[in-house]
């Protein structure tokens, strides 16, 4: 088996690559979190990789996935609903709120 390189230089090496992917899935907004996701992720499972895989590969799918994880996550997010806070139209003096006995 051979011995890996240390992290810092698979982020050095391979950062840029993995910035493109996201940027691809996401566009200029979410790949930056994406690109720190997906870092977060392989730095946890980079002990266990076998020495000779395929790091480059390996990182792209994971951006990959994490991209999709924040697409995903934009879905589940409530969308704010603007209230309208402007009266109906006037009442002439004297009548009464439709439906009820009260004047406006």
């Amino acid at each position: 088996m051979a011995g890996k390189e240390p992290f810092e230089t698979v982020v050095a090496a391979h950062g840029g690559t993995v910035l493109r992917v996201c940027r691809a899935v996401l566009g200029l907004a979410d790949a930056d979190d994406a690109w720190a996701e997906t870092f977060v992720a392989a730095m946890k499972a980079y002990p266990d990789l076998p020495g000779d895989a395929n790091v480059e590969a390996w990182l792209v799918t994971i951006a990959h996935r994490k991209a999709i994880d924040v697409i995903r996550a934009a879905r589940r997010r409530a969308i704010p609903v603007a209230t309208s806070r402007t009266p109906g139209p006037p009442m002439a003096a004297g009548n009464t709120c439709p439906g009820t006995s009260r004047t406006p």
